[in-house]
Order: C-alpha cells, then sequence, then structure tokens
C-alpha cells in the first residue's frame, strides 16, 4: 500500500509562466541577448533598456542602435541579436505566437494592436513620458511572476503584456499605423495583408481574418476588392503559391516537407492546391526550374510584387 505521508510530501509542480524573462547588465564587455529557443514557431521579444547602449542586429547588419531610458517591442527572427554596450542594463522578456494569441484575444481593440506587434516599435522613456513608471511596474510584475509564480501566474503575466501593449500603442509617433483612423479601408486593407503575412501557414480562414479586424467577411472582401482587385480568399491563395514558388525554387527539401512548413496535410493536398493555381505540378515547377538555370527574376515572386 502506498505510504500516504510520502505522497503528501510530494511538492506540487510549479506554475509556468507563459514568458521567458529575465534582468541583464553588461559590466565590463559587451554582451550578446540572442534567441532562447521557445517552441514556438514566431518569438517576439520586448525589453526595457533602463541606461546603457545596445545595438539591434540582424545577422551582420546593423539595424538600429538605441540608447536607453528606452522600451521596445521586436518580432524576433533567427540570426537577430542583442548587443549591450559595457554597463548597459534593463529587462527583456520573449513569448511566443501563441501567448500572443491569448493576450489579444476577444478583445476589442485587437486588431490595432495585432497590427503593430507585427513590426519593431519602440517608446522612449524617462522625463517627459507618463506612461514610463507604468511601462517599468509592467516588465517589473511580470519578472516577478516568471522567477517566483504562484496561483494564476499565466493570466497575471498575460494581463500585463496586454497592458505594456497598450501604453506602446498609445506612444505610437503618428504616421506608424496609429495615425490613421482605426476603420478607414485602407487602413484595414494594410492590416489584412500584415495578418496574412503573419499566418498565412495556419490556413486561416477568411471569417477568421475578418474577425481579427472586427469587420463582417463581406466587409472584407468588399475592402480588398477596392484594394487589390481579388478578394481575400485568393489574396491569401497568392501568398501561399509565392512561398511555395520561393521553397521549391531554393531549398532541398521534399515536397512532403515543403507541404509541412506551409501547413497543408500532405505532399497531395499540396500538390492539388499548387496545381490549381499555377497550372503544373510543384515536382513539374521544380523540375522545370532546374532544366533552365538562367530563370528569369520576376519568376520568383519576390515579396514585394504581393499583393
Amino acid at each position: 500500500m502506498p505510504d500516504r505521508k510520502r505522497l503528501s510530501s510530494v511538492p506540487a509542480p510549479r506554475p509556468e509562466a507563459p514568458v521567458r524573462a529575465e534582468r541583464f547588465r553588461a559590466a565590463l564587455q559587451t554582451r550578446v541577448l540572442g534567441r532562447a529557443g521557445l517552441g514556438d514557431a514566431e518569438n517576439f521579444r520586448a525589453l526595457i533598456l533602463e541606461k546603457g547602449e545596445a545595438a539591434l542586429r540582424d545577422g551582420d547588419e546593423l539595424v538600429l542602435p538605441l540608447s536607453g531610458p528606452v522600451m521596445g517591442w521586436i518580432p524576433w527572427r533567427d540570426g537577430m541579436r542583442l548587443e549591450l554596450g559595457a554597463g548597459a542594463q534593463g529587462t527583456h522578456l520573449l513569448l511566443g505566437a501563441s501567448t500572443l494569441d491569448r493576450v489579444l484575444q476577444r478583445r476589442a481593440e485587437a486588431s490595432q494592436l495585432r497590427f503593430m506587434v507585427e513590426r519593431s516599435s519602440f517608446m522612449r522613456l524617462g522625463a517627459g513620458n507618463s506612461a514610463s513608471d507604468a511601462v517599468a511596474a509592467c516588465f517589473t510584475g511580470i519578472l516577478a511572476e516568471t522567477l517566483r509564480p504562484g496561483p494564476m501566474s499565466a493570466a497575471v503575466v498575460e494581463s500585463l503584456l496586454h497592458i505594456l501593449l497598450v501604453h506602446l500603442h498609445r506612444n505610437l509617433p503618428a504616421g506608424h499605423g496609429a495615425g490613421a483612423q482605426p476603420g478607414a479601408p485602407k487602413t484595414l486593407s494594410s492590416q489584412f495583408t500584415a495578418l496574412v503575412e503573419s499566418h498565412f501557414r495556419k490556413h486561416w480562414t477568411v471569417a477568421r481574418y475578418a474577425g481579427e479586424l472586427g469587420i463582417s467577411r463581406d466587409r472584407l472582401n468588399d475592402i480588398c476588392l477596392r484594394a487589390y482587385g481579388r478578394p481575400p480568399a485568393r489574396l491569401i491563395r497568392e501568398r501561399q503559391l509565392m512561398e511555395a514558388r520561393i521553397y521549391l525554387a531554393s531549398s532541398p527539401l521534399s515536397l512532403g516537407q515543403v507541404a509541412g512548413v506551409l501547413g497543408f496535410a500532405g505532399a497531395a493536398q499540396f500538390s492539388r492546391f499548387f496545381k490549381s493555381l499555377q497550372g503544373q505540378s510543384p515536382a513539374r515547377y521544380r523540375l522545370d526550374l532546374r532544366r533552365f538555370s538562367q530563370v528569369d527574376a520576376s519568376s520568383q515572386n519576390a515579396l514585394h510584387a504581393w499583393p
């Protein structure tokens, strides 16, 4: 018979916070922050640089120099890193797309915030910004819940993340997406293509996109026809096709692997999709590319060609 006393003495598993949070301090030499290896395919980094200098790099390219006090929100890709100069200090957070989805779901302002979080944003802190103390408190609270998680820690962290994003959105300069009227057709068409860019591999329905934007499916259809001359379903398929062409032309992945990367159930489903739009199977398309080594650049369908 099991020892009840021994069983009762086994500690309960600690609750997990939905983000990774860490204080950083670069002493006398540069420190580098890279990707921490979350399970999500998409990752986002938020940081508050209280003082000192830092540089955001993508590979060997300098993207942006930073000088504290500043808060930053960065969609994080492989190869990106943050170089902290000597004496720099602050806090950084790393979260995945699934956490971000929970933060934004079922909120009236979700479409405006989602449009913002798909691109890097920064806000100057310190004297003259009344939101500085609130932003610092959010980072402090998230860090505390991550280091010492308790009951409903995830709910606390996600609530603080939402407050953080709202403050960032309110402090964006005009022209960064915050200055346009939220419900204007031009803004909504841009927000739709930003959503497609982030979620086309997940095979969202048109109704799901419309719901994220807070509009009806019919209105989204009308907006896309006016802005791009094609309905939203067509635009989504074209973006999927563009990505498929890129993989078929430049990667060694098998058709089944390409299908998996693009969110299809298997090679057969992917082949039917590709042939319906391209007029030939993906295997034939790849074979033709290999036969003709000199491919015109326009046939590569660079991202700027969409939509």
